[in-house]
């Protein structure tokens, strides 16, 4: 019985200092607070849908694909969570697969945190995000739209 008391006192003195222990980890990753912090940045486009990008070791790629509308006017907004710097490359291909928009300019190695793009064939469209260089990383897409 005394055994058996003892072990809950130790699971409770456990549970009981287990929150001050984790206010020391980093913050994970919080689609929620990135849309909030980057939705303005849609200006007068209409607000779609995002898409949460985490990257948990080098190299990962996340792949989604959306269905976009000829003659309709799109943005892509580049959040990321930027503790350390670590800047999202992300990229628009057409049905084929093909690049027809990125926010990386190669010719100046430069970054931008918007992508517009008016479409010009209604079809299934793929993004493709990840992370500079050898870093992993965390971050949100926000898709929006305007006639």
């Amino acid at each position: 019985m005394k055994k058996t008391k003892k072990i809950f006192q130790f699971i409770f003195l456990a549970i009981m200092f287990l929150p001050v222990y984790s206010f020391n980890l980093k913050p994970g990753c919080d689609p929620e607070v990135l849309l909030k912090n980057c939705a303005s940045d849609l200006d007068d486009f209409v607000f779609i849908k995002s898409f949460p990008i985490e990257s948990n070791k080098t190299g990962d790629k996340t792949e989604y694909s959306y269905v976009l509308s000829r003659a309709i006017n799109y943005r892509i907004v580049v959040c990321e969570q930027n503790d350390e710097g670590k800047k999202m490359i992300v990229n628009l291909f057409d049905r084929n697969k093909k690049l027809i928009a990125s926010n990386y300019l190669k010719s100046s190695k430069k970054i931008f945190s918007i992508i517009n793009y008016m479409c010009s064939a209604t079809g299934v469209y793929y993004v493709e995000a990840y992370f500079d260089g050898e870093k992993k990383g965390c971050g949100l897409n926000i898709l929006g739209f305007k006639k």
